[in-house]
């Protein structure tokens, strides 16, 4: 069983450059609204969840999870009700200035520990236990992650955490929130039938209560958690890399789990084999309360 969603606003799709978004992209042009970094409002930019360059430069199909989780999609299966967004995985959520500044400062930085770990998942299909050499820029890498959920969790995110806003405006900043911690897994490239997308979700399951956000899209699954544990103990933790300096580059060993991504639920890292089966114990046990005699009353 995988567990209960309390809260979710979710962008979801599939690998067939399939993904639905956190409430609208905005793909029709220029939007005014508030930054999701500094809290301004004025018009927004678009921006690329994750960067243009880090594989997202084709077109996705966004489907609406609503819609997903009423019956209207099976795993495995591709949507049928969403649209087409030419430009990518992506919204109008930064000002023309938090678009530009993060981009130039932390983009290439991203771009280029993506690249890495796409050729080792693709030269081992997937089969990776090891920790491997990843060459970045580590202050900057998690700097643009960071961006990134600014991005997939709406303004709600900067209202609350005026230090996560100060760390990747100040490109120097190295001191990061410790109510707020950083994890990563990959993303299965042939067990993986779905990317996704939540802004801050709570999630119930056997383990606790989980708050985080989630951005899954190959080669990295990448979640945000708040004041809670891991939604799951085998994730590599990122926060440390705020550690390093702006300027420093070097080899960072990480151990990244490697996980299927097959339904539009944030954290759910059941193959599809395994949702089949839930779905049909799920079925089974609701059959066998539905065959429970009434109680009588009085």
């Amino acid at each position: 069983m995988w567990g209960k969603i309390l809260r979710c606003a979710t962008i979801c799709g599939f690998l067939w450059r399939l993904a639905a978004n956190l409430t609208s992209s905005g793909m029709s042009g220029n939007q005014d609204g508030l930054c999701c970094i500094c809290g301004l409002h004025g018009k927004l930019s678009f921006e690329h969840v994750p960067p243009r360059a880090a594989f997202n430069d084709q077109r996705i199909f966004e489907a609406n999870i609503d819609t997903m989780l009423k019956g209207k999609w099976s795993v495995g299966e591709r949507p049928t009700e969403g649209r087409y967004a030419q430009r990518g995985s992506g919204r109008y959520s930064l000002c023309n200035k938090c678009n530009n500044d993060t981009g130039s400062w932390y983009g290439a930085s991203y771009v280029e520990v993506a690249k890495r770990a796409m050729t080792l998942l693709y030269m081992s299909s997937g089969n990776l236990s090891l920790a491997y050499p990843y060459s970045m820029w580590p202050l900057r890498f998690l700097k643009q992650i960071v961006v990134m959920f600014f991005s997939a969790c709406g303004p709600e995110l900067q209202k609350g955490n005026p230090a996560l806003v100060r760390f990747v405006l100040n490109k120097e900043e190295q001191q990061f929130p410790d109510r707020i911690k950083i994890y990563a897994y990959l993303h299965h490239p042939t067990k993986s039938s779905i990317i996704r997308q939540s802004g801050l979700s709570g999630v119930v399951t056997p383990s606790g209560a989980h708050v985080f956000s989630e951005i899954a899209f190959p080669p990295f699954g990448l979640i945000l958690s708040i004041d809670r544990p891991p939604i799951d103990r085998r994730l590599c933790e990122l926060t440390h890399l705020a550690e390093h300096r702006f300027s420093t580059k070097r080899d960072v060993y990480l151990k990244l789990p490697v996980f299927p991504v097959t339904t539009p639920l944030p954290g759910d890292f059941r193959t599809e084999e395994d949702v089949r089966r839930d779905m049909v114990e799920n079925n089974r046990l609701g059959s066998l309360h539905l065959n429970q005699p009434i109680p009588e009353l009085g």
